[in-house]
């Protein structure tokens, strides 16, 4: 069963209509196929991709809540790279979260794997070897340059285009599946969606709104209020005043290229934080992790302006990889080394194909050098 829409235009897209119980009852079959008579013993491994945001981080809590509660079978979530984000950090310590890391995965424990917030060929996303790949939810565009069949291959896909949340997806299948959802799951899954579609404010769906008070109802609030505004550290602070310091704007544009930043969380977040300066119609946010190896980049528009993922596209001119959904769009560029030169030589690019794509100059000449924010 595969429900997905490679046209690149998330809000064209639609749930099939066997979509329900009979998705619930084709994902539990393909499970218990792969388990075989060992399916005692054995467990379904959950996985994301590097770094989990919230919808990452609740898809995985719904899915693993389904298969326990729901199919009566073992299952366990591992991740790969570091947490860094404050409000993500404080929804899985306040959830009391636990989750394996790759080094930790021996795959004769696990009979399959399920991926979520994420599928085969982007590059921020990793899979085990030697455990076969089952399922994929999701609901970003697919990868540009997929893997020949890739998508095709895994028994059970589920990538909605025009859902505003893979949690929304995962709340579908516990509601289908008559499994109720704990309060910690119902939270994690609450954080997931308002995340995905800022409290339902964009790229939302009609699904998304359901799953949104639904979840709500069963949470805890007085721990999402602690995850909405957890302390942070003062070196937030400090990269926060290099960031304003560095971004510059260019008409309904504003670009920050930021050299080399702490964690990639930190690209995403100013971003979002830039998008909602007055005059400010897209913006993009780049930086380079040295713990990844990579240039990460992050584009998000407006309501009013337009799809991120051609933007991006663009942008990039065929460098690196990248996906997204609506008015969000993320990308990664491996770098041949952290120097600085490499650093700057990447933006300049990343610089020039912005503005080019704003039709603010010609192809070929020197970038101008934009408004400081003040």
């Amino acid at each position: 069963m595969t429900e997905t829409d490679r046209s690149q235009q998330p809000e064209a897209s639609s749930p099939a209509p066997d979509f329900g119980m009979l998705a619930v009852a084709h994902f539990r079959c393909v499970l218990e196929e792969a388990a075989g008579p060992e399916g005692d013993r054995r467990k379904l491994l959950i996985l994301t991709h590097r770094g989990p945001d919230p919808d990452a981080i609740g898809s995985c809590e719904g899915i693993r809540h389904l298969v326990q509660e729901g199919f009566g079978m073992q299952a366990q979530v591992a991740t790969v790279g570091r947490i860094h984000r404050a409000e993500n950090l404080a929804l899985v310590r306040a959830l009391d979260l636990e989750f394996s890391t790759y080094a930790e995965i021996d795959p004769a424990d696990y009979f399959g794997a399920v991926l979520v917030d994420t599928q085969p060929g982007f590059g921020h996303t990793f899979l085990p070897e030697d455990i076969r790949l089952l399922a994929v939810f999701d609901h970003h565009v697919p990868p540009a340059h997929p893997k020949d069949g890739v998508l095709d291959a895994v028994p059970h896909a589920d990538v909605r285009l025009g859902i505003g949340a893979t949690a929304t997806i995962v709340y579908e299948y516990l509601r289908d599946a008559g499994c109720q959802a704990s309060g910690h799951v119902a939270t994690a899954l609450f954080c997931g969606i308002r995340y995905d579609t800022a409290d339902l404010s964009r790229n939302s769906s009609e699904l998304d709104e359901e799953a949104y008070y639904a979840m709500f109802r069963e949470s805890h609030r007085d721990l999402i209020c602690d995850i909405q505004h957890p302390p942070l550290p003062r070196v937030y602070y400090s990269e926060l005043h290099g960031a304003l310091s560095v971004a510059r704007q260019h008409g309904a544009l504003v670009l920050a290229l930021l050299g080399e930043v702490s964690h990639p969380e930190f690209v995403a977040e100013m971003a979002d934080f830039i998008l909602r300066m007055k005059g400010c119609s897209w913006v993009v946010v780049g930086g380079a992790v040295e713990e990844d190896g990579d240039y990460v980049l992050s584009l998000r528009t407006d309501s009013a302006f337009g799809n991120a993922y051609p933007l991006m596209s663009r942008v990039l001119g065929g460098d690196g990889s990248f996906g997204g959904h609506g008015h969000i769009a993320g990308a990664r560029i491996t770098l041949d080394d952290m120097g600085e030169s490499t650093i700057q030589s990447v933006e300049r690019g990343l610089r020039k194909r912005a503005l080019a794509t704003l039709g603010s100059q010609e192809e070929g000449e020197l970038p101008a050098a934009g408004r400081p924010l003040s």
